[in-house]
């Protein structure tokens, strides 16, 4: 077969089109990689080696897929259009980076996290992989957004990535916690079990969570009702009430001239009042975002009296949960916690952690690591010494969990028992000054008239 060597064909290009010769590199680097064949491949179709310094005239690219000169001189004479092609494609791709962003608007509630994960350990324990449990949990999801997420991780698998790093694409889903204890299950080989483990863990921390939220909720409703109570009758009553005094002149009480007067004022200046409890709600809400806020509004709600006993619990007995479930799954102590402060939402409780974090790393065991004026109970400290010095750490610290959940239980319905009297004083308080300040008077006005 000829050949030429390097430098003729080198001089031979330049002479003829430097302009053709540097659009030709650009189209043949633009040629896939399964089209691109290797000098071995060459020399093996062509019967013989490839020498050295020199280049075959034969390809095994057929003529037909080989770009021409005139094309490449087409393409070069209209740079225009390929400006305006790449455009369109940006906007293309802006509008559906757009519609992803709007699609990923919503939530995913903590039960149907809960409920795939249950489905999920079910499928693995019963034998099928991996990919074919996620593909039929895709399709059975309800929420379009977790179908969605779903979907994602079922292309992520199918492009060879593990399931633990396809789920840290959304942590707002599956958090840390999810994500590294999947990820100890499938270094270990025990998937499965771990998934029935975190499916329990989840179930236990939805219905702690439940209990402590559906205890406030008959105080809420109680306190909102009333709220919604006051509103209408200021607005809607009283004036209505007030044409009825002003008609009849006659003397009013000091009470009702009180509740007439809050009455007119209100009304007046109804659109100011809004506006400034608009503006103070975002002013809160501005200011709670500052990390030094937050710190100081969560010491309070410690320090509070009968609720600050019930969030220390609460907040000890998550510590006490996440990191006892991600110990038990073989994760290191400093791992632990680092995943641990960001379950905890209280910042009194996360600084200690992070402060923990850092006396561990300097070669402090985990009792040591508390800071002498800690907020965690002292029978909490205690009981990680024991257990360390003992070799029992899991097993302490799952006791210490159920410990500190029934202190919580107990303490919320303590709260409630107490709230519930309070807010029937709370009921009897309005009533009397509905009666004293609006149906009294009116009551008085007949009975003048009737005189």
């Amino acid at each position: 077969m000829p050949t030429i060597s390097l430098e003729e064909t080198q001089e031979a290009q330049e002479a003829k089109a430097p302009e053709t010769v540097s659009a030709t590199d650009q189209v043949v680097q633009n040629i896939p990689q399964a089209e691109q064949p290797s000098v071995q491949e060459a020399s093996s179709a062509s019967g013989g080696e490839v020498q050295e310094g020199a280049v075959e005239t034969e390809s095994p690219v057929a003529e037909e897929d080989k770009p021409s000169m005139r094309t490449l001189s087409q393409e070069n004479a209209t740079p225009k259009k390929k400006g305006i092609k790449k455009e369109d494609e940006k906007s293309k791709k802006s509008k559906k980076s757009l519609f992803q962003r709007l699609s990923a608007i919503g939530t995913v509630s903590s039960r149907e996290v809960v409920e795939f994960t249950r489905h999920l350990a079910v499928m693995l324990g019963a034998g099928i992989t991996i990919f074919e449990a996620i593909l039929f949990l895709k399709d059975q999801a309800r929420n379009k957004i977790f179908r969605d997420r779903l979907e994602s991780v079922v292309e992520s698998l199918n492009n060879g990535q593990a399931l633990s790093n396809a789920m840290r694409r959304f942590p707002k889903i599956f958090p840390p916690i999810y994500t590294n204890i999947i990820q100890v299950g499938e270094k270990s080989g025990t998937l499965a079990q771990t998934m029935v483990d975190l499916a329990d863990h989840l179930e236990d921390s939805e219905e702690f969570r439940r209990k402590v939220k559906g205890a406030l909720i008959y105080p809420k409703i109680i306190i909102g009702v009333m709220l919604t109570f006051i509103f209408i009758l200021i607005l809607f009553v009283m004036p209505r009430i007030l044409t009825i005094f002003n008609s009849l002149g006659a003397d009013i009480p000091l009470a009702t001239r009180v509740m007439i007067g809050v009455t007119n004022f209100i009304n007046n200046h109804l659109v100011m009042i809004f506006a400034v409890g608009f503006g103070l709600a975002v002013l809160i809400y501005m200011l709670f975002r500052n990390p030094g806020v937050q710190k100081w509004r969560d010491k309070v709600y410690i320090r509070f009296p009968l609720v600050g006993h019930i969030v220390l619990n609460y907040n000890t007995a998550q510590v006490s949960q996440h990191f006892g479930t991600l110990f038990a799954s073989g994760i290191t102590i400093v791992r632990c916690l680092e995943i641990t402060s960001t379950v905890v939402k209280n910042k009194i409780f996360r600084s200690e952690i992070g402060y923990m974090i850092e006396k561990i790393k300097r070669g402090a065991a985990l009792s040591q690591s508390f800071p002498e004026k800690s907020f965690f109970p002292p029978m909490f400290i205690k009981l990680i010494r024991v257990g360390e010095r003992t070799g029992k750490l899991p097993h302490v610290v799952e006791y210490m969990k159920k410990y500190y959940k029934n202190l919580v239980d107990n303490d919320v319905k303590n709260i409630t028992t107490i709230i519930e009297p309070v807010i029937m004083v709370l009921l009897g308080l309005m009533v009397a000054g509905l009666v004293i300040t609006v149906i009294g008077p009116i009551y008085q006005l007949i009975s003048n008239v009737g005189q």
